[in-house]
């Protein structure tokens, strides 16, 4: 019975120890905030941190705005978080620089507790000031200057091998144009050149129309295709014949240049609306029927039979033209 108890004050002992040692715990880990410099003595142009914490704010929005000292001669930076020792703990650090000597005390810095719900400030926490001594980096109480060296004379130095590289890059790049010019033969400007035809235009033109004329289109792509037919044999016999440009030329412009060719008004006339029909044909899908094709077909044979040439040849080259 003695051993029984015993036991149990030994338990209850132990309990209350460690009771006492959570609440020493957590008065130690209280909600305090506190700020200070890692030194207080520096030089000018030495930065000195200055650390602010919030310790054990657990579950609590801390926020921790910008250091703002009415002096010129500190300058203030930085400004991140950093972590702490236990979960709990929110630090921020500031860097700050001093530029004349002298005591400087800064002033207390306010930490503020927001509130979860509704973003406002519900109350600060400012920490202690703290006194910093900014000291000279000269030591000597009466510094005096040295004596200014004389200037030193700098040699001129040419750089000869950047120029002889760019003089062989030029020389090698005048050789290559040179080398590559050489090769090049004389290119012919085809739009200048002018084609003498084998056979005289008309010729050419009546087989291609007697090939035309023993076709009877109906359907609307043989209808394109005759009229294409046909529009470029009179284009083809119009520029050999006159040296008139017409197979590169739209109607319009065959039209603008109709005084080029010495042909009848009404002739011409006839020609330049089978002109304009076959452009019809050819991209507007207009389809004329068979009796306005073999119509068509009878303007060009007019207009080639009245324009005719009669071309002699000799052993030197073409004779000039004589008309029939």
């Amino acid at each position: 019975m003695i051993a029984r108890r015993g036991i149990v004050t030994a338990v209850s002992l132990t309990i209350l120890i460690l009771a006492g040692c959570s609440e020493k715990s957590d008065r130690a880990r209280a909600f305090h905030v506190y700020g200070g410099m890692d030194t207080t003595i520096v030089s000018i142009g030495d930065i000195a941190r200055f650390q602010v914490w919030a310790m054990g704010a657990g579950e609590r929005k801390i926020e921790f705005p910008l250091m703002e000292l009415d002096d010129p001669n500190i300058t203030v930076s930085g400004g991140e978080e950093i972590e702490g020792e236990f979960e709990g703990d929110r630090g921020f650090e500031f860097q700050i620089t001093f530029w004349d000597t002298g005591s400087y005390v800064i002033p207390p810095y306010s930490v503020q507790i927001v509130s979860g719900e509704s973003d406002e400030v519900d109350y600060s926490i400012a920490t202690d000031p703290v006194e910093v001594e900014v000291h000279s980096l000269i030591s000597e109480a009466q510094p005096t200057l040295r004596d200014i060296k004389p200037p030193v004379p700098i040699p001129t130095i040419i750089p000869w091998k950047i120029i002889l590289s760019l003089l062989g890059i030029g020389l090698s790049t005048v050789a290559l144009v040179w080398m590559w010019r050489k090769r090049i033969q004389e290119e012919i400007d085809e739009s200048q050149r002018i084609v003498v035809p084998t056979k005289p235009p008309y010729d050419v033109a009546m087989e291609k129309l007697d090939h035309l004329r023993n076709r009877s289109p109906s359907s609307a792509e043989e209808v394109k295709l005759y009229y294409a037919e046909l529009s470029y044999l009179l284009r083809e016999y119009i520029e050999h014949q006159y040296f008139v440009r017409a197979i590169e030329m739209t109607t319009s412009e065959i039209e603008g240049a109709r005084d080029l060719i010495p042909a009848d008004g009404e002739k011409l006339d006839g020609v330049i609306e089978m002109l304009k029909r076959s452009d019809l044909a050819k991209f507007a899908r207009f389809r004329p029927g068979i009796s306005d094709c073999k119509t068509d077909l009878n303007v060009i044979d007019d207009f080639l039979r009245t324009t005719r040439l009669h071309w002699t040849t000799a052993r030197n080259g073409v004779k000039p033209m004589e008309a029939v």
